[in-house]
């Protein structure tokens, strides 16, 4: 009995572990994902990691498109989410909009879960603090080494529409014809749309053709405003500008000059007999 009372008494210590765990298992780690554009350039990377060490990096210039998916060290993302859980710009209870007049150096858009709510914060990249910047840096430096990513078909980003860009897509949609909200029970049988709308700004990848194809198909069934690649979708959870995005893509090489047509030497039968 003793010993029954001892084992007992173990597996409700080991249950009592389980359920205090922040994380259930299948529960979606927490992650967070950043937009980094460079006003003075004009180019623009996607940086995004979850709490499991999962990144992804997908960087674009005029001459090339390159993704990066692998896995960071754990201590990096540990150290990278406490500055984000820690970061006063991110906390703050103001506007998520930092005000950039004259500025001309990097902005981030950081979107992170703090608190179990999601948040969006638009500021210059110094704003988030030298401790955030470093720890973001090292992150940056790691997804920079992963492996380039061949597998993955597309990328699908829902972004919310909002003020005068809603008032215009409504005019613009109206004309075309009548705008009916779709429900999440239709949205949910795509799975990378709803992700997307649930999770905005966040690249959702589309693993394969299959994937592309069933999304076209919503947005043909549902005649959607927009194009194949960038439409709208109007639901219950507000209106969404849904983008296609490339993964990869190769440098266009620079068009030479046409050569200049040969001309041909007619040759005559003297010429052309052996000697």
């Amino acid at each position: 009995m003793k010993r029954l009372a001892i084992l007992a008494a173990l597996v409700l210590g080991a249950a009592a572990l389980t359920a205090f765990r922040p994380y259930s298992q299948g529960a979606r780690a927490k992650a967070a994902w950043m937009t980094v554009s460079s006003i003075k350039t004009g180019q623009e990377y996607y940086l995004e990691v979850a709490q499991d060490g999962q990144a992804l990096l997908r960087e674009e210039t005029p001459k090339s498109l390159v993704t990066r998916r692998g896995k960071i060290a754990p201590q990096l993302v540990k150290d990278f989410f406490r500055e984000v859980e820690n970061s006063e710009i991110i906390n703050s209870q103001n506007a998520k909009q930092s005000k950039m007049v004259f500025y001309r150096g990097d902005i981030m858009k950081v979107s992170a879960y703090i608190s179990g709510e999601l948040t969006r914060t638009t500021a210059p990249l110094n704003d988030f603090g030298e401790a955030f910047s470093y720890a973001f840096g090292e992150i940056k430096k790691a997804a920079a080494a992963m492996p380039l990513e061949t597998g993955l078909r597309s990328f699908l980003r829902a972004e919310p529409v909002e003020g005068e860009e809603l008032d215009s897509f409504r005019e613009k949609a109206a004309q075309a014809g009548e705008i009916k909200n779709i429900e999440t029970y239709d949205i949910q049988k795509v799975k990378p749309l709803l992700a997307a709308i649930k999770e905005p700004h966040r690249l959702v990848p589309l693993e394969d053709e299959a994937a592309e194809k069933e999304l076209q198909e919503f947005v043909s069934t549902r005649q959607l405003y927009g194009l194949r690649t960038l439409f709208y979708v109007p639901s219950t959870r507000g209106t969404f500008k849904c983008t296609v995005l490339d993964v990869a893509h190769k440098a266009q090489k620079e068009s030479a000059p046409e050569p200049k047509p040969v001309k041909k030497v007619k040759r005559t039968r003297a010429a052309s007999k052996k000697p």
